[in-house]
């Protein structure tokens, strides 16, 4: 509800335009802009309070539990940014206060040792995941134009988003540096795509699909799971998102 009310009475606080060497670079900032990461900050200041004081996780313990919160919380804010008074737009508002809402919740059981759901959260937390990823590609696309701020922001991304996943299913690797190199493996994804003349939706898509099989990849190889049957267990997310790319090809 934040986001919506920001959105509808947004307006720029400032602008500053620098000209250097017959090159003029603006700078602005508007009220969605800074809201937008403060509600993140609150999203984690609420799952902080919850997991310390509920379930008494010591505080080094939590930060990786208050990734993908903010994450989410960031992905709405740059998805609800141009809110529209419409039924598409209240449609969205209540799509993504719901993720918003399940991934608070299984970060919560994914914490308890009590909860019986475990196995599940950690399957709900992976899609999520995974819906996060996607979401924010197709906002940060539709939103911003220049590669030289859509390339740190794909960067850091893909690195809490990996981080996340490969903390529940790698073992024997870095989870550190193996997210690091996913996050730069992707980045050359998104500058290899950044000027193809495709849509917004193949632009994601895309994208999607080569940040899936990769991670899926990944986590096969440290399980010692043979190539061809990790191709065969990722097959059925690569087939929509490829036949989604070639539907709007062919429509253009």
């Amino acid at each position: 509800m934040v986001f919506m009310m920001a959105s509808i009475t947004d307006r720029e606080l400032f602008r500053f335009n620098f000209d250097l060497f017959g090159f003029s670079i603006g700078f602005g900032l508007n009220a969605m802009e800074t809201v937008i990461p403060l509600a993140a900050f609150v999203t984690d200041l609420g799952m902080f309070y919850a997991l310390h004081s509920r379930l008494l996780i010591e505080k080094e313990q939590i930060a990786l539990h208050l990734f993908l919160p903010f994450a989410v919380t960031l992905t709405i804010g740059f998805t609800l940014r141009n809110f529209q008074k419409d039924i598409t737009g209240w449609l969205l508002l209540f799509i993504t206060g719901g993720l918003l809402y399940l991934v608070l919740q299984f970060e919560y059981i994914n914490c308890d040792p009590a909860s019986s759901r475990k196995s599940t959260s950690i399957i709900v937390l992976d899609s999520l995941c995974y819906a996060v990823f996607l979401l924010f590609i197709i906002a940060l696309r539709a939103n911003i134009s220049r590669l030289v701020v859509t390339l740190p922001a794909v960067f850091i991304l893909c690195f809490v988003v990996s981080l996340k996943i490969f903390s529940s299913h790698v073992i024997s690797w870095n989870v550190f540096m193996l997210s690091a190199m996913t996050s730069v493996v992707m980045s050359f994804a998104d500058a290899g795509l950044h000027y193809w003349p495709i849509n917004i939706i193949s632009y994601g898509s895309l994208m999607f699909l080569w940040y899936y099989t990769f991670t899926s990849l990944v986590i096969g190889s440290d399980r010692n799971e043979p190539v061809r049957r990790t191709l065969q267990r990722i097959l059925p997310a690569q087939i929509p998102a490829l036949l989604i790319v070639a539907y709007y090809l062919i429509k253009k």
